[in-house]
């Protein structure tokens, strides 16, 4: 599960207004045009992806997320969790599981498609999964050889891949063959496994192998989540392919969106921690929203997300761990959510988290709050 291992920049607190920064040249035209949702990384207007977070980005965040404004998040893409291929076949319940958007067409309620993620390294059982996955409606599939967890590295799958990029070529290569040449196959990376020196032939391999385009999370396999996120070493893969490529990485608010352009090239985008605390950056971004979200509709937000939760078969403990997981990655960017996590985060039900969540985001802010020792 990823995890937060720094502190927000100051510069980009929640009251910041970003609407009058000036994009560098090299995003310019797509910022023009942000207000446009791209489907694709290439095509016209800003395209900016939900990332996908084990444990985190389950169908009932999507769905919250996608649904913000009236339908209008701002999100072109979601991707779900990986499903994990090892050398058997996946059975369908387990894709309905990760992917319960497979039901609805491969979209969120909102409209919003939703990729598959296969997570494996056998060429054959990946694409034997990316058969089933689009026969039961998946728009797009998307491979993983990013994920840093040594639970996963240690049985073959995930960063462990990019040790061997003719490795990661062969598996893209076999889902690029079972997959219908009008549905695409992207793939998503770190930018190496000790360091970023072998990014450029990484990002050739899944490019030889047939990729639609490249997600490139900007640390190593070694950093886990640690800082710097090396913009550069995405902007080298960026210019040495010829298929779109996506930055990835502490993509927390528009400036920062900016120093990614900045510094790898890249125009299109995937959001993951960011969202957490600022679920309207998406909107933000694209100018649709002018301000970040105010205690009352983030509790909201948070209420229905408990709710969609229960309603999906989840328990009342399960649910509480995830609303945990979701105001511990807020509360690297906001204080109220900080102050929301140290006073949720010992409670054992669900009830009583909710109950503390309304009392301190609803409450007047000139009011003082009482809180537990």
């Amino acid at each position: 599960m990823n995890s937060p291992a720094s502190e927000p920049d100051p510069n980009l607190g929640p009251t910041l207004d970003w609407s009058e920064l000036e994009p560098p040249p090299v995003l310019a035209a797509t910022w023009a045009a942000r207000e446009r949702i791209a489907a694709r990384p290439d095509a016209p207007g800003l395209f900016l992806a939900l990332a996908p977070m084990d444990g985190v980005t389950d169908g009932s965040y999507r769905e919250c997320l996608t649904a913000l404004f009236g339908g209008r998040s701002g999100i072109s893409l979601c991707v779900s969790e990986f499903v994990r291929v090892t050398r058997q076949p996946v059975v369908e319940r387990v894709f309905l599981r990760h992917c319960p958007e497979l039901a609805r067409g491969g979209k969120t309620r909102a409209g919003v498609p939703v990729f598959v993620q296969l997570l494996g390294g056998e060429p054959h059982w990946m694409a034997r999964a990316a058969e089933t996955a689009v026969a039961l409606g998946a728009p797009g599939i998307d491979l993983n050889f990013g994920c840093p967890a040594k639970t996963v590295n240690s049985s073959d799958g995930g960063a462990t891949l990019l040790k061997d990029p003719c490795r990661v070529e062969a598996v893209t290569r076999a889902v690029r063959a079972a997959v219908p040449a009008e549905l695409p196959v992207t793939v998503k990376i770190r930018v190496g496994w000790e360091d970023p020196s072998p990014v450029v032939e990484i990002a050739r391999a899944a490019e030889a192998g047939g990729a639609s385009w490249l997600t490139i999370h900007g640390r190593t396999r070694r950093q886990l989540y640690k800082p710097p996120v090396d913009y550069e070493a995405i902007g080298r893969a960026q210019a040495a392919v010829s298929m779109a490529v996506v930055a990835n990485g502490d993509l927390f608010g528009v400036p920062s969106l900016f120093e990614a352009a900045q510094r790898s090239g890249c125009t299109a985008f995937m959001i993951g921690r960011g969202a957490m605390g600022r679920p309207e950056l998406f909107a933000r971004a694209r100018g649709t929203q002018r301000a970040a979200l105010d205690p009352r509709p983030f509790e909201a937000l948070l209420d229905v997300y408990a709710d969609t939760l229960l309603a999906s078969g989840a328990n009342e403990r399960n649910t509480l761990g995830r609303l945990k997981q979701w105001l511990r990655m807020a509360a690297m960017l906001r204080a109220d959510m900080k102050l929301a996590f140290e006073q949720c985060k010992r409670l054992q039900t669900l009830d009583e988290a909710r109950a503390k969540l309304r009392e301190i985001l609803l409450r007047d802010p000139s009011e003082p709050l009482e809180l537990a020792g």
